[in-house]
C-alpha cells in the first residue's frame, strides 16, 4: 500500500482536469517489436529489493502478479512477453491501457466499485482502460480495507485491496517514462536564459548536464539582489522539474557513479537528478542514459530510431554496471529463464510418468522401465541445472527461499528414489521418483503463482550467511527430502492394500515398499536431527540461544520426535509393516506443518516466509492425507475380521465330513 495514497492523489487530480506539463503519446505500435530491441531490453540491467537483475525478471514477475501468468494477448490477437508488455506500457501507454492485463478472481470485486462490463466471466482478466471509470471507488474501499488486518478480511476485502495495488503499481510504471516526453518552458528568467544558452525549452538530461549551474543560480536568486521577476520564472521553472519527475521513480535503472560497493543503491532518473543537483555537478554517465532514454520515448512513432536509441541506452546501462561488476550475473539469468529447465524437467517427468504407468501395464516391456528411467534421470539433470545456475547467480547455496526448499527436496528425494531403484530394481523406487519429481516441480510452479514474487530475492538480514544455509539449511531440507519420500512410499503402500489381501502376489511388493519406507525414515531422520542442532547453535549465534520454543523450533523437533517413535515402535514390535505405513504417512503432514505451516502463523523469529494462498493448499494436503490413513485403517480392519469369520464358521462342516 505504499503507493496508494499518491495514486489517489494522481488520479483524482487527472479527474479535475488539472493541466499536464505535456502530452502522453498516443502513438501506436502497428508491428511486432524487432529482436534487437526485446534482446536488448530482457538485457537491461535493473536493481530491485536490492537486487540487480535483468528487466526481464522484473516484467515477468510484474505482469505475473498483474496478469496470474507471463503472458498477454493483445485485443488484435498479439502474443506478448512480458519484456514486450512491459515496452508498450512504459512507451505505448494509451495503448498498453488496452491490454486485459488485470486478473480479478471475481466478478463481485467490479461490482462493488461500481462498474456493469457486459460479456465478462465470473473470473476475468480486464483492461486499465475498463478498471478506470471504477478507481474513485476502488482506491475508498481500498484505502478503508487496508486498515483491517489481513487474516481477518474478508475474500472480497483482500481482492479489493490486491487490485488497488496491481493498479497503483502499473500506473506508477506507465507513467515513469512521462519525463522522457517533457519539455521544460525555460521562462523569462535571465539566470535560466544565461544556463540553457537561451533555448527556450529543455529536456530532463540536459536540466541533469547543468545541474551544477541551476544549483549556484538557486542560490543567487536567494539573494535580495535578484529581481522578483527573476525569482518568480525560476520557481515556476523548478516547480515544472518536480512535476517532471514526479512519476518517475518506479525504475531503478541508473547504476550510481561510484564503484560498488561504495554506493550500492541504483537510482531512477528522479534521483539521478536529485543526486546531480546534491553534488553539484552532472554525472556524465547519467546524463547519457536520461539522453538515450529520452531519444527512444520521442521516436516510439518510428521504430528504426526507436530500436537505435533503446540499444544505446541499453548499451551505457550495461556498460556502467559492467564497471560496477554488477551485470556478469544478469546475462546468466536471462539465458536460465530463456532455457527454462524447470520447465523441460517437468515435460520430462510427467513422460517419464506416462511411460511407468505403462510399465506397469506391461512389465516384460524391458523398453519402458529404461524409457522411464532415463526420462527420469535427464529431469533430473534438467532440475539438478536449474538450482546449480540459481546458485551460481545468487552466489548461495542450494536453498536459501521456501521456493528453493520445493525444488531441492524434489531434486534430493528423486535422486534417493533413483539410488533405491538401482539396487532393488522393482520399479517401486523408480516410480516413486518420477512421481517425487513432477509433484516437486509442479508445486514450485503453483508456489510461484501464488507468491507473485521473485524467486531470487535479496535474503533478509537473519538468512545473509552462507555458512548455515550450507550447513543447517541444507541439513534440514534433506531430512524433508527424505521423510516425505518415506511418507510417498507408505501411501503406496496403503493404497496398494486395498487391493491384496494378507496372501496374495502382491504381498511381496508390500513387503519390499515397507524396507525403503524403513530406509528412508531412517535416513530422514539423521538429517533432521542434524540440521535441528545446528538450528539450534546458529540461533545461539544470532539470538543468543540455543532454543527458544519457536514455532519453527518445534516443527524441527515434532519431525524428529514423530520419527524417533516409529523407529522405536518398530524395533519394539508395537508396529509391524501396516502400522508403520500409516505412521510414516502421518509423518508426511508433520513434516508438511514445520515446512510450510509454522510460516501461515504469522509468530516467531521464522515467520519471515509467509506466502499468501498456501492455507488451502496445506490443508487440502492434510485432510486428503489424513482421510487416506483413516481408509487404510477402516480396510485394514474390515479385511481383518473378513478372514477370520470364515475359519470360525467352516470348522464345524469340516468335522462332519472327516471319518
Amino acid at each position: 500500500m505504499r503507493h496508494l495514497l499518491r495514486t489517489v492523489v494522481v488520479l483524482f487530480a487527472a479527474w479535475l482536469a488539472s493541466a499536464p506539463l505535456f502530452a502522453q503519446s498516443s502513438v501506436q505500435r502497428t508491428s511486432p517489436w524487432p529482436e534487437q530491441v526485446l534482446d536488448a531490453a530482457e538485457r537491461t540491467p535493473i536493481q530491485e529489493g536490492g537486487r540487480v537483475k535483468p528487466l526481464s525478471t522484473y516484467a515477468g514477475f510484474f505482469l505475473l502478479r498483474l496478469n496470474g501468468k507471463r503472458s498477454l494477448a493483445t485485443p488484435q490477437g498479439e502474443k506478448l512477453s512480458p519484456t514486450a508488455w512491459m515496452l508498450d506500457v512504459l512507451f505505448f501507454p494509451e495503448q498498453a491501457a488496452q491490454y486485459e492485463c488485470f486478473m480479478v478472481q471475481d466478478i463481485q470485486v467490479i461490482e462493488a466499485i461500481g462498474l456493469e462490463l457486459e460479456g465478462k466471466r465470473k473470473r476475468d482478466r480486464y483492461s486499465f482502460a475498463e478498471l478506470e471509470p471504477g478507481f474513485s471507488k476502488l482506491f475508498s474501499l481500498a484505502q478503508q480495507y487496508r486498515h483491517i488486518e489481513e487474516k481477518q478480511r474478508t475474500t472480497l476485502q483482500a481482492q479489493l485491496v490486491a487490485l488497488a495495488m496491481n493498479v497503483d503499481e502499473y500506473d506508477s510504471l506507465a507513467r515513469h517514462a512521462d519525463f522522457a516526453r517533457t519539455s521544460l518552458a525555460v521562462g523569462a528568467s535571465e539566470g535560466l536564459a544565461r544556463v540553457f544558452d537561451g533555448r527556450q525549452s529543455v529536456s530532463i538530461s540536459e536540466v541533469a548536464a547543468n545541474a551544477g549551474k541551476l544549483a549556484s543560480l538557486d542560490v543567487q536568486l536567494a539573494s535580495e539582489s535578484s529581481s522578483p521577476e527573476d525569482r518568480q520564472a525560476a520557481a515556476a521553472f523548478f516547480h515544472a522539474l518536480d512535476e517532471a519527475l514526479g512519476d518517475a521513480t518506479t525504475l531503478a535503472l541508473c547504476p550510481p557513479a561510484r564503484t560498488a560497493p561504495a554506493d550500492s543503491a541504483w537510482l531512477s532518473p528522479a534521483e539521478a537528478v536529485a543526486s546531480a543537483f546534491r553534488a553539484r555537478e552532472s554525472g556524465q554517465g547519467h546524463v547519457e542514459l536520461l539522453a538515450a532514454f529520452e531519444r527512444a520515448a520521442r521516436s516510439s512513432g518510428d521504430m528504426a530510431a526507436f530500436s537505435a536509441a533503446f540499444e544505446d541506452f541499453s548499451a551505457k546501462s550495461i556498460a556502467m554496471a559492467n564497471a560496477r561488476g554488477e551485470f556478469e550475473k544478469v546475462d546468466l539469468e536471462v539465458s536460465y529463464y530463456r532455457s527454462d529447465l524447470l520447465g523441460k524437467s517437468l515435460v520430462f517427468f510427467l513422460f517419464a510418468f506416462v511411460l511407468a504407468a505403462a510399465m506397469w501395464l506391461a512389465p516384460r516391456v524391458k523398453l519402458l522401465y529404461a524409457g522411464a528411467g532415463i526420462a527420469a534421470l535427464v529431469g533430473l539433470g534438467c532440475l539438478i541445472g536449474a538450482i546449480v545456475v540459481r546458485c551460481i547467480i545468487r552466489d548461495r547455496p542450494p536453498v536459501s527461499t521456501l521456493y528453493e526448499t520445493i525444488l531441492f527436496v524434489a531434486a534430493t528425494g528423486v535422486l534417493a528414489a533413483l539410488v533405491m531403484e538401482w539396487i532393488n530394481r522393482q520399479r517401486l523406487a523408480l516410480s516413486a521418483a518420477i512421481v517425487l519429481g513432477a509433484l516437486g516441480l509442479f508445486l514450485s510452479g503453483r508456489y510461484e503463482e501464488l507468491d507473485k514474487r521473485d524467486t531470487m530475492p535479496q535474503l533478509v538480514a537473519v538468512l545473509d550467511t552462507n555458512f548455515w544455509l550450507a550447513t543447517h539449511v541444507t541439513a534440514i531440507t534433506i531430512g524433508y527430502s527424505a521423510g516425505l519420500l518415506a511418507a510417498l512410499l507408505a501411501n503406496a503402500n496403503l493404497i496398494a492394500g486395498f487391493f491384496t489381501g494378507r496372501a496374495t502376489k502382491l504381498a511381496p511388493m508390500r513387503k519390499s515398499i515397507a524396507r525403503m519406507t524403513y530406509g528412508a525414515l531412517c535416513f530422514g531422520l539423521i538429517f533432521s536431527v542434524v540440521g535441528t542442532i545446528l538450528g539450534g547453535i546458529w540461533a545461539n549465534e544470532s539470538w543468543g540461544r540455543f532454543w527458544g520454543w519457536d514455532p519453527k523450533e518445534n516443527g524441527a523437533l515434532l519431525i524428529c520426535l514423530a520419527q524417533l517413535v516409529i523407529l522405536h515402535a518398530r524395533q519394539g514390535g508395537y508396529l509391524r509393516d501396516f502400522g508403520i505405513a500409516m505412521a510414516t504417512a502421518f509423518q508426511g503432514t508433520v513434516i508438511a506443518f514445520s515446512w510450510f505451516g509454522v510460516n501461515l502463523l504469522g509468530v516467531g523469529l521464522h515467520s519471515y516466509g509467509f506466502t499468501s494462498g498456501i492455507h488451502t493448499a496445506l490443508w487440502s494436503y492434510y485432510l486428503a492425507q489424513w482421510g487416506l490413513i483413516a481408509a487404510a485403517g477402516a480396510h485394514y480392519l474390515w479385511a481383518t475380521r473378513e478372514v477370520r469369520e470364515p475359519a470360525h464358521s467352516t470348522a464345524p462342516e469340516q468335522s462332519l465330513r472327516t471319518p
